[in-house]
């Protein structure tokens, strides 16, 4: 890869954990080159619980092997113990696996597939223009059609960076119990505590928002976590506080999970937000190659997904430390099943937007609730068809009728009028 050889397929991507394995995975299958770029910098090898329901994003962008090679062992269920309560199990199934490990094999499966990786001491400086970027590699500059920043935390083409409180991390590797693999977190005094375990090692965390040693709180811990005597070895401490890049998105450089936004540990969807956020990235750089119209569309909808997320994840943690109990299951719609009107029609309001559609980001229609929000799917189910059965007021029953031949089920066809009609894309004619 150099400079003169067709750089508008080539990407830079700063940083070699999953994320960056994640975005140049789907890069490659879009036609890119990916460059990865690592420091060489050492990985804390600590447990990962990943819910089952994430997997779908590893299926989509081609790394489920990554977990079998990682060694990802499924664990049933999932311990709270929050404001003195008794323990609660939340259902489902985990895959808990060691971070790095799963890092290397995403990595290896990205280097077949046809990324480089670079090693160096320093990533350098991006330099971010119009239409593309431009960087030191190997003492040659080099351009690029995009620069992504995957470096976690760290955010080294992201800055400034904004924080939500102050909280760190102190975590400590164990030998593994397997009687203690389902992970756990509890509330403390000023913090919280956490473990997740394999067969060979587990991971335990105390975060606070002030430095407490292990040695004030062990007694505490074990109690909380439910842990017999063993030895804790220190891996080192962290910040884990919610974290933001300013832009995360500017001209040709995007970034991708914990650089674009990090999740408090605790919300447990860090990895979540990582893999979509590498999708969304991939389709706005192919939008920008394949589909220049779109450009300005495509930058605004990867700035309002990473916006919402951050306002959605900093109320969440804003009700944990108002004392809002810790949930036990993943939030469900709440459909009211008060009796249908009679007679409905549709009412719903829309407007131009970059939407996802086949791995790119298009402008289209998209209908705006309430809250701000804008919609296309529910589901499989176009929305918008609702406006084209429900110009005109008609009755209920035989809406039922027309969505069933959509095909959707009964069952289906009355919780979409419901969910319509509570977010005013429908609304009743009745006197």
């Amino acid at each position: 890869m150099n400079n003169t050889s067709n750089w508008e397929n080539n990407i830079a991507i700063a940083g070699v954990g999953l994320s960056a394995a994640a975005v140049a995975m789907r890069l490659l299958s879009c036609g890119f080159r990916p460059l990865l770029l690592s420091r060489g910098l050492p990985q804390v090898k600590t447990v990962e619980a990943i819910p089952e329901s994430a997997l779908r994003l590893f299926d989509a962008l081609d790394l489920t092997p990554a977990l079998q090679m990682a060694g990802g062992f499924w664990v049933e269920g999932f311990e709270t113990a929050w404001q003195g309560n008794e323990s609660v199990i939340r259902p489902g199934k985990y895959i808990h696996v060691e971070r790095s490990l799963l890092a290397q094999a995403a990595i290896a499966m990205v280097i077949q597939q046809g990324a480089t990786v670079v090693s160096s001491n320093t990533i350098a400086p991006l330099v971010v223009e119009k239409e593309s970027v431009r960087l030191m590699v190997n003492g040659v500059e080099q351009r690029f059609a995009a620069g992504i920043d995957a470096t976690g935390r760290s955010a080294l083409w992201s800055r400034p960076i904004k924080r939500d409180q102050r909280e760190i991390a102190q975590i400590f590797s164990t030998s593994g119990n397997e009687s203690l693999l389902r992970g756990r977190i509890a509330q403390l005094r000023g913090g919280w505590a956490y473990r997740l375990g394999l067969p060979h090692t587990m991971t335990v965390g105390v975060v606070s928002s002030h430095h407490t040693s292990y040695e004030q709180v062990q007694d505490l811990i074990r109690e909380s976590l439910c842990l017999p005597p063993m030895q804790l070895h220190l891996l080192g401490r962290r910040p884990v506080s919610p974290q933001w890049a300013e832009e995360s998105i500017q001209d040709r450089r995007l970034a991708v999970g914990d650089a674009a936004l990090a999740y408090s540990p605790i919300a447990g969807q860090g990895i979540r937000f990582a893999l979509s956020s590498t999708l969304a990235a991939a389709a706005v750089v192919r939008t920008w190659r394949d589909s220049p119209a779109d450009r300005d569309y495509a930058t605004q909808y990867y700035r309002e997904l990473v916006s919402a997320e951050r306002l959605r994840h900093i109320s969440n943690i804003n009700s944990l430390s108002g004392n809002q109990p810790l949930p036990t299951n993943p939030p469900q719609l709440s459909i009211s099943n008060a009796p249908l009107p009679s007679i409905i029609y549709y009412i719903g309001q829309t407007k131009m937007t970059g939407l996802y559609i086949n791995g790119l980001i298009k402008c289209t229609e998209a209908i705006a609730l309430p809250d701000g929000n804008l919609v296309r799917w529910l589901g499989n189910f176009d929305l918008l068809i609702m406006r084209e059965f429900c110009t005109k007021p008609r009755t209920t029953a035989s809406l039922i009728e027309e969505l069933r031949g959509q095909p959707l089920s009964q069952t289906e066809a009355l919780y979409l009028i419901r969910w319509c009609l509570e977010r005013n894309i429908l609304s009743t004619a009745d006197l």
